[in-house]
């Protein structure tokens, strides 16, 4: 009997008869975690490392009765294990919450009819054993404690995408499907502060350690590694014997994938820099090994930085986080006020959507604010509301106006104002007036299509015609795309 193949068709049947997609995920990780084969007239399902023994638990009857189903068997009992490497004391469950109709003894074994729900820490529950993986010899219980810092909350199913980063999202989810692949080594996300860059480094760190257990992983913010490594070197000046700059390397080389956010923060550090150049240098030349990092600014702006550095970044997939529309805005709102438990009314929500662009964070701070009065005073209206955002509300829009988008698009194409201001048709011009008028549309939400129109002598349906044209454009021309983007964020940031 070829019980590879069983177990291969077993897991197909249980992932078809799955509608949740992270059990999904979980499961078609056990084709290559799991083996089974059948013993002393039982299904032995040998997990291969404590982790995946734990989660397995969980899945184990509905995988017992899809085998005894494919191999014509009712009279088979079961048993669970982990590997022989491992201790036998490991075969027992690593979390105590447990509910059964039939006894679980430590060989494994139970009745057919039994039923288990167990409930996994990740962060408490895993036993400090080692473990052999595809990615080496691993202290599970030592990674995770290095991987505490990272928001459980922050998931890919949480996260708000705008339609123009649909790209960064999906090279994220294949990052976390895939970890270590060439294809996404490394990893490079930038975009200005609050669009969401570290949500969605968590959103991958969430993800691998969920479907992905046998895979080690940290997570670091750049002050946090200058800091750690400041303490390391003062501890040499009282142990000069001791190579703490070699342990220090040591702990973050040790991983299997490392995430660090806001990389543009080690310009304040130069000895820290070279040792972190060392460290990401054995991520991005080593197999098996995933570098994702986060910056504000893309690669080659990146200051004191090695060019040959850079470039290496440049080598791998590098996505930038833009702004999110009006439309993405009022979902994200959304969205925060659920998380906050805030009920404002929809008025409110479409004035922070409209009104509050330079990123989520303010979106979310103006939330809390609001949220605060209501629960003062029992009630907000929208006059409060403009009230109390006042500050905020200006401090965002930063007073970008029509001429201002004119006179930058006018120097990006070379196309004078007054022609973009006229019936003229030559394309060059044509591009810039939509382009214009697209700017406006996105930077100063208070003005109607009517509004814009004025500004360059058309009617409110040749403008929601050239928008209309400019998305399309940037849909389909990534030259064009790069070019409003950066339009788009220079004129955000004056």
């Amino acid at each position: 009997m070829n019980y590879m193949q069983v177990w291969l068709d077993s897991v197909a049947a249980v992932v078809r008869s799955m509608d949740n997609e992270k059990d999904k995920a979980i499961v078609q990780l056990f084709a290559t975690q799991v083996q089974m084969d059948v013993q002393d007239n039982k299904i032995r399902f040998l997990c291969n490392s404590p982790v995946v023994y734990s989660l397995f638990l969980k899945f184990s009857t509905t995988f017992y009765d899809a085998a005894k189903s494919l191999l014509g068997r009712e009279d088979l009992g079961l048993s669970v294990e982990v590997g022989a490497s491992v201790s036998p004391s490991f075969s027992q469950p690593v979390s105590q919450n447990v509910s059964q109709t039939s006894a679980v003894h430590n060989d494994g074994v139970s009745s057919q009819n039994s039923a288990y729900d167990f409930k996994l820490n990740r962060e408490t529950a895993v036993p400090q054993v080692q473990a052999q993986s595809t990615y080496g010899t691993k202290n599970f219980h030592n990674k995770n404690t290095r991987s505490g810092n990272i928001n459980p909350n922050k998931t890919f199913e949480n996260y708000v995408t705008d339609p123009e980063n649909k790209l960064l999202y999906a090279t994220a989810v294949a990052v976390a499907a895939n970890p270590g692949t060439s294809n996404y080594n490394p990893f490079y996300i930038y975009g200005a502060s609050g669009l969401g860059k570290t949500h969605l480094l968590f959103a991958i760190a969430n993800r691998i350690r969920e479907t992905h257990p046998e895979v080690s992983l940290i997570y670091t913010r750049a002050e946090e590694f200058i800091r750690h490594y400041v303490e390391s070197m003062a501890r040499i000046k009282k142990n000069p014997y001791d190579d703490e700059r070699m342990h220090f390397q040591d702990l973050y080389t040790s991983y299997d994938v490392f995430i660090v956010d806001d990389i543009q923060n080690f310009i304040k550090a130069d000895k820290t820099r070279d040792t972190f150049f060392d460290i990401i240098a054995d991520f991005i030349d080593q197999p098996n090994r995933q570098l994702i990092l986060a910056s504000d600014v893309p690669p080659g702006n990146l200051k004191n930085f090695n060019p040959r550095l850079t470039s290496r970044f440049g080598s791998g997939v590098c996505c930038e986080v833009v702004p999110p529309s009006p439309e993405t805005r009022a979902a994200i709102t959304l969205k925060k006020c659920k998380e906050l438990n805030a009920d404002l009314p929809d008025d409110i929500i479409q004035y922070i959507a409209l009104h509050i662009r330079s990123n989520v964070r303010e979106i979310e701070g103006a939330i809390k604010t609001l949220n605060t009065h209501k629960q003062a005073f029992g009630t907000i209206t929208t006059e409060d509301a403009v009230k109390i955002l006042g500050n905020l509300v200006n401090a965002s829009n930063q007073i970008c106006t029509i001429d201002m988008i004119k006179e930058r698009v006018s120097k990006e194409f070379g196309v004078p104002v007054p022609s973009m201001e006229s019936a003229e048709k030559k394309k060059m011009v044509s591009i810039a007036r939509a382009t214009a008028m697209c700017l406006g549309r996105d930077l100063i939400p208070a003005l109607s299509l009517s509004d814009i129109g004025r500004n360059f002598n058309k009617d409110h349906s040749s403008v929601h015609e050239a928008i209309k044209r400019t998305r399309t454009r940037i849909e389909e021309d990534p030259e064009y795309a790069s070019r409003y983007r950066h339009l788009l964020l220079s004129l955000k940031k004056e």
